[in-house]
């Protein structure tokens, strides 16, 4: 996985943007059978690396992801549950590029996909690695056409959705609060046997950060792009 980011903030009056990119190498294993939250799932990394010339954000320590995973339930419409990290400490100071894949699979309707179906998703989701921060989102979705994918059959998903972000949590032992808006669109494709064949997303989010310690308040937009590769 592949992400570049934009962010442009401002700190006591200085203007502070902040470009970057990363790529993520990690597995995702599924098994069954399924109990009655969704099927036994692991998602663990194998390594973050940073793109040439990039300064890895927020000084995040990237040689704490290796072997990190998180264990969890996926139920049959993408959505990973329960995630549990191997590593609490790690996961946490990396939440703010990796999160806890909550939302890495992509939504399926609960009849199952087909060619020209659409549907929408409201999600609630408090993400437990970032500290006490809720995602709420109003997604929706169209199976657009099929087109060949990694050599495979695949329907092509187009995903738009818009979100909220409220909540608290630490960071680097400081506590912060975050409040803000975005908006998501993107591509998603899978295969005709169920596989997940990678995709795409573009993101843009308008948010203000409180330092209450320091009294400091940071608004923040950031815009960012994801691109997803399954690797043979």
């Amino acid at each position: 996985m592949h992400q570049v980011v934009h962010i442009d903030q401002e700190f006591q009056g200085i203007k502070q943007p902040l470009d970057f990119g990363l790529s993520a190498f990690f597995r995702a294993t599924i098994t069954g059978p399924a109990d009655t939250i969704g099927y036994p799932t692991r998602v663990t990394i194998d390594s973050i690396v940073p793109d040439s010339g990039t300064t890895v954000p927020m000084g995040i320590n990237l040689t704490a992801a290796k072997g990190l995973s998180f264990s969890g339930r996926l139920t049959p419409q993408g959505d990973f549950r329960n995630q549990v990290p191997s590593d609490s400490v790690a996961a946490q100071s990396l939440s703010p590029i990796v999160g806890s894949f909550r939302n890495f699979f992509p939504r399926l309707p609960a009849s199952g996909l087909t060619l020209g179906v659409t549907w929408t998703d409201t999600l609630s989701m408090s993400d437990r690695a970032a500290g006490n921060v809720t995602v709420k989102s109003i997604t929706r979705s169209h199976a657009v056409n099929w087109e060949t994918r990694n050599n495979a059959r695949s329907l092509r998903v187009e995903v738009s959705s818009t979100f909220t972000i409220q909540g608290s949590g630490e960071q680097n032992g400081q506590p912060f609060e975050v409040a803000g808006n975005g908006v998501r669109s993107g591509i998603d494709y899978l295969a005709v046997d169920g596989r997940y064949l990678g995709g795409e997303s573009s993101d843009s989010t308008s948010m203000t950060i409180s330092l209450p310690v320091q009294a400091m308040t940071i608004p923040r937009t950031q815009v960012s792009k994801t691109t997803v590769t399954v690797l043979p």
